[in-house]
């Protein structure tokens, strides 16, 4: 008979080799080391002083309403057919694995591509507006993609198929209906991708005149109640969310919705979120308004691509700035190349953080190591801190044996956080670029890293 006092250790170790070696929930020290409010971090003097002049952060507001509404305003898509249609290439070969773990049909994406019919790309060619939010998938289908038979799970959030997100209200160019007419082929200022056709509606003239008005508040609290009339809720809208603005009386704002009727267009809905939830757009950019939209976001969890309606890195540095009127594209890489940006990847490790300190501007400098984006918040006992959504680090046992260290959430570290669980020698990835965002520092760089 087995021994029952090893059952416990024996249940420990075959979760641990199911994971591949992956540590799940173990504490990194920056964690507890550093309090997880960013307002602990400012300057309380200068907690109310601009981060951006006036002209600037007007200038880059109009900018970001010109990109954020520009679907509608379209004549022909921005993607090439190439680009719309290089993941039925890039999974035709490779079906992959589903959720449920089990290797797809060899025909899977074929099936969809048939479906797709992207030979007549394109052929759509209408504004809509999402209705809730809503995945951007790169195939016809919520079927997950994995190169690996295991289930997705909370140790395993990540979905080949799973492009972006974009909550409800966001302005898309429909350029594609399946034939099957359930997936649209839509495309934001900073996304495309196959989205469900229930999850968005037509517009027309009148409906953009009405929603384009010129006034519109951003959401400032993640998750917030949106209510109709009645005051019955209609759904959650997430921090970094906009909507027109209508109105306001003691406790709420009024903003504009819209609703799909059974024709698949949009119709028009009056609403209201707790007036402390939202904020006329652009919010003023100080450091204390920085820190109380971040302060929103710490600890929330990690979501690939948006997915589950939840942040990855560069989702949730994207949605930090929504408030402020400072628009960012997408991806980690486009994000770091958004603004002037300074290259610091030939400096040692020391040279760079000295670097950091001297020229990064707090809340409104980007942090850039390949597939990872960062905010640099500011200076705390004599180190760099930043806030960023990440999913895991690299450390090394006692044997040597390369670990990942699952995190999965959003926090404020050090550049290195877990450093003390990895290896002197252990691989890692230093900040590679600096980007500043809005106005040039006083003591501003050049792209090569020497002063000007």
């Amino acid at each position: 008979m087995r021994d029952k006092r090893y059952a416990p250790i024996l249940l420990i170790l075959l979760l641990f080799l199911l994971r591949g070696g992956d540590a799940f929930g173990a504490a990194i020290k920056d964690l507890s080391k550093f309090k997880q409010d960013p307002r602990v971090y400012i300057d309380r003097a200068a907690a109310d002083l601009p981060l951006l002049s006036t002209a600037e952060q007007e200038r880059l507001n109009t900018e970001y309403d010109v990109l954020f509404f520009a679907p509608w305003h379209q004549t022909a898509p921005r993607h090439t057919l190439e680009q719309v249609s290089w993941g039925f290439r890039e999974y035709g070969s490779n079906s992959g694995y589903g959720k449920d773990g089990r290797r797809h049909p060899p025909d899977w994406v074929r099936k969809m591509a048939i479906n797709a019919h992207l030979d007549d790309y394109p052929q759509g060619g209408f504004p809509a507006v999402t209705v809730k939010r809503i995945d951007f998938r790169i195939l016809p289908t919520q079927d997950s993609h994995s190169n690996y038979p295991k289930r997705r799970s909370k140790d395993n959030p990540f979905d080949n198929l799973q492009e972006s997100s974009a909550p409800a209200g966001t302005p898309i160019l429909v350029t594609q209906v399946s034939r099957d007419r359930k997936w649209l082929l839509a495309e934001t200022s900073y996304a495309l991708g196959w989205v469900r056709a229930t999850d968005m509606a037509a517009v027309d003239a009148a409906f953009i005149e009405r929603w384009e008005n010129g006034r519109y508040v951003a959401i400032i609290r993640d998750k917030t109640p949106v209510r109709d009339e009645k005051g019955d809720r209609s759904f959650s809208a997430p921090l970094g969310a906009i909507f027109p603005k209508i109105g306001e009386d003691a406790g709420h704002t009024w903003i504009l919705t819209a609703a799909r009727d059974r024709q698949g267009k949009a119709l028009l809905r009056k609403a209201r979120v707790q007036k402390s939830a939202a904020a006329d757009k652009p919010l003023s950019f100080t450091p204390l308004h920085a820190a109380q939209v971040a302060a929103e976001l710490v600890g929330e969890p990690y979501g690939w691509g948006g997915m589950d309606g939840k942040r990855d890195c560069s989702s949730m540095i994207r949605d930090f700035f929504t408030p402020f009127g400072l628009w960012l594209p997408r991806n980690s890489k486009e994000q770091a190349e958004a603004g002037r940006f300074i290259n610091i990847q030939n400096l040692t490790p020391s040279e760079r953080v000295a670097q950091i300190i001297k020229q990064g501007a707090p809340w409104r400098t980007l942090l850039w190591t390949p597939g990872h984006i960062m905010l640099y918040i500011g200076v705390h006992q004599g180190q760099p801190l930043i806030f960023h959504n990440f999913w895991s680090i690299r450390t090394r046992d006692a044997e040597g044996n390369k670990r990942k260290l699952i995190v999965g959430k959003a926090a404020v570290t050090t550049l290195h956080p877990g450093r003390e669980l990895s290896g002197r020698d252990l691989p890692r990835t230093d900040v590679e670029m600096m980007t500043f965002l809005g106005e040039r520092p006083e003591n501003g760089m050049t792209q090569s890293g020497t002063a000007p």
